[in-house]
């Protein structure tokens, strides 16, 4: 599933392929992946008009038409965007396509249709969705405050988009790993130098995720990362273990993320 990193690169994408281009008209082969909106009103809200700018929240993607109307784009679970010519040739699973004035075509492709495409206001749906704070720009005192009180396995308070938006699976092990936490720490067990360690290791992966592109390829080997299969060992040569937390496959590192005692 795409997490933080993935939409932000989407939202560059998006940026350099979407905005200022005049929509001529909008083709929609999949309206079940619409929420919120039917394909008729869908096409109408959009049709003429123009993408100005982009905004990315946790997982979600916008983008502004007019007024506090947004395009919403969450990606699922294979959902991407195309940006092509219209001599070229649709792919079967472009779900949503925007065709420009300047005959080139954006698309949202989605393979197994877990992605939604809407209009919304982001402050309306971030607040309907109840979302936390966006990881990426989630300052110290207020991720110190999101812990207090809190009682719960590290891992899944990470995945909890209601808790923090846009971490997914793989970037929580990724994490965890560098801030030396086991993922079935408590969260009430952490100590001012465990706080502020993951949080600094929350914003450091992220952002690395991003320069590298979301490719797992890219990522230098002192990162989980680069190791996390089956049979795999630690950048430090330690095997890792494999677990369920929360119903998530876990990879992590027992040598070095060892429960408190």
């Amino acid at each position: 599933m795409p997490e933080l990193p993935s939409v932000e690169l989407f939202k560059r994408f998006f940026e350099d392929n979407g905005l200022y281009q005049t929509i001529i008209d909008v083709q929609v082969s999949s309206p079940e992946i619409l929420f919120n909106i039917k394909k008729d009103a869908f096409q109408e809200a959009l049709i003429g008009e123009k993408f100005d700018s982009s905004y990315r929240y946790g997982k979600y993607l916008f983008s502004s038409f007019k007024g506090n109307q947004d395009l919403v784009i969450h990606f699922g679970m294979t959902g991407f965007l195309r940006y092509y010519s219209k001599e070229d040739n649709p792919h079967k699973h472009d779900r949503i396509s925007f065709i420009f004035d300047n005959g080139r075509i954006l698309s949202f492709n989605d393979p197994r249709k877990f992605g939604k495409v809407g209009i919304a206001s982001p402050r309306d749906l971030i607040r309907e969705k109840k979302l936390g704070p966006d990881a990426l720009h989630l300052d110290y005192p207020l991720f110190k405050k999101l812990f207090h009180n809190r009682k719960g396995a590290l891992k899944p308070l990470l995945l909890n988009q209601k808790f923090i938006a846009g971490i997914g699976n793989l970037y929580a092990d990724e994490i965890l790993y560098q801030s030396k936490l086991h993922p079935l720490e408590k969260a009430n067990h952490l100590q001012e130098n465990n706080l502020k360690n993951l949080h600094e290791n929350m914003v450091k992966v992220l952002k690395k995720a991003i320069d590298c592109k979301d490719s797992l390829s890219n990522f230098p080997q002192e990162y989980l990362l680069a190791h996390r299969y089956p049979q795999g060992e630690c950048p430090h040569g330690e095997k890792l273990e494999i677990i369920k937390v929360g119903g998530r496959t876990t990879y992590y590192c027992p040598h070095r993320q060892k429960l408190f005692k």
